[in-house]
C-alpha cells in the first residue's frame, strides 16, 4: 500500500490483532512512505497490548518495467505475487480496504484441502459462469453500447484467463497463502514472472494473474472472511438466485454473521457518500465503532 491507506492498514490490523485469540504478528507492506509514516506506524505498534505491528519497504526491484505500462494501478498492488518469496510460513494477506471482525488465527489455521491458496469466491464476477453474460438482460435494451463493451471486456477476460470466471475466480482481496508450498511447486513458482503479467496489467493484474496460475487449485473459504458492505441486498438480488447451493449457503452466512468486511470498490468508509452509508449502515457502524477504539488506545485521529 502506499502513503495514502495508511490509516485504513493501521485500523485493519488493529481489529485484526484485538481480536485474534493469540498475539499475531502484522506487517504493513509499503511503497514511497515517508519518515513520519513510519513513525506513525511505530506508534501503534507501541499502545498495543500483545501482537506487533510493523513496516516493510515493498521492493520494486523486479517491477522496474512497470513504469512503462500505463495502468491506475500502483507497483504495490502486485504485492501478492511477491509474497511467497517475502514470507517464510503460512501467512494471511488483507488489503488495507478491511475490517476484521473474528479471530484471524482461524482463517489462519484454516484447511486449505491440500492446496497452497485460500480465498473467496468474487461477488463481482461470479455471474459470469456458465455463459449467463451472454444473454440479454434489461439492462442491454436501455443501454446497449455499454452493455455491449462490458459484455466484450468480459469475453476478453475469460480468454485471457483461460477459464470462464464464475464460482471458479476468486477475490485476492483476502487471501491465505502457503509461501513454501507454492515456492516449492514447479506450477506455481513461476508467479511473479513479469512478462506473463502483461496481458492482465490494466485489468485487475495481480488478481488475474493468481487466478490464471491458482486455476483449479486453490481451496474455497467461506464468504465470512471477505464480506461486502451491501451483503444484504446480495443475499435477495435476483442475479445470484441460479448460483449453486453452496454459494447461496455461503452468501447467507456471510449477511448473518460477518467475519470480515472488505469495503470494495467505491464504498470505502472514509470516501463513502450519505446514502450508501445508511444503505450500507451494518458495515459503516462497525467501522466507525473500531476506528473510535483505534483513536482511543492510540491517541490517534482518523478523519472520516
Amino acid at each position: 500500500m502506499d502513503g495514502n491507506l495508511l490509516f485504513p492498514a493501521l485500523v485493519s490490523a488493529y481489529s485484526a490483532i484485538q481480536n485474534a485469540s493469540k498475539a499475531i504478528d502484522v506487517t504493513i507492506f509499503g511503497q514511497d512512505f515517508t519518515s513520519d509514516d513510519i513513525a506513525l506506524v511505530e506508534k501503534v505498534n507501541s499502545t498495543l497490548a500483545r501482537g506487533t505491528v510493523s513496516y516493510r519497504a515493498y521492493d520494486l526491484a523486479k517491477l522496474n518495467r512497470f513504469p512503462d505500462f500505463k495502468t491506475k494501478f500502483p507497483a504495490i498492488t502486485l504485492l501478492p505475487l511477491f509474497l511467497p518469496e517475502l514470507c517464510d510460513q503460512r501467512c494471511v494477506f488483507i488489503d488495507a480496504d478491511t475490517l476484521v471482525l473474528s479471530d484471524v488465527c482461524e482463517l489462519l489455521e484454516q484447511d486449505l484441502d491440500g492446496h497452497a491458496l485460500g480465498a473467496c469466491v468474487d461477488m463481482g464476477l461470479v455471474t459470469m459462469g456458465e455463459g449467463r453474460f451472454l444473454r440479454p438482460n434489461l439492462q442491454q435494451m436501455l443501454r446497449p453500447a455499454r452493455e455491449y463493451e462490458k459484455s466484450l471486456t468480459r469475453v476478453i477476460k475469460s480468454i485471457r484467463l483461460g477459464f470462464i470466471p464464475g464460482e471458479n475466480y476468486f477475490n485476492a482481496g483476502i487471501m491465505v497463502m502457503d509461501c513454501p508450498a507454492i515456492r516449492n511447486s514447479a506450477d506455481l513458482s513461476d508467479l511473479d514472472d513479469f512478462d506473463r503479467l502483461i496481458p492482465h496489467i490494466h485489468d485487475l493484474p495481480e488478481q488475474d494473474r493468481l487466478n490464471e496460475i491458482f486455476f483449479g487449485k486453490w481451496s474455497r473459504l467461506p464468504m465470512q472472511w471477505n464480506t461486502r458492505p451491501q451483503i444484504w441486498f446480495d443475499t435477495v438480488s435476483p442475479k445470484y438466485r441460479k448460483m449453486t447451493d453452496l454459494f447461496r449457503a455461503q452468501l447467507a452466512e456471510a449477511r448473518d454473521n460477518p467475519k470480515m468486511w472488505h469495503y470494495v470498490g467505491g464504498k470505502k468508509p472514509w470516501k463513502a457518500t450519505a446514502l450508501t452509508r445508511l444503505l450500507c449502515r451494518r458495515a459503516y457502524r462497525d467501522y466507525r465503532d473500531y476506528v473510535a477504539r483505534f483513536e482511543n488506545d492510540t491517541g490517534l485521529t482518523f478523519s472520516m
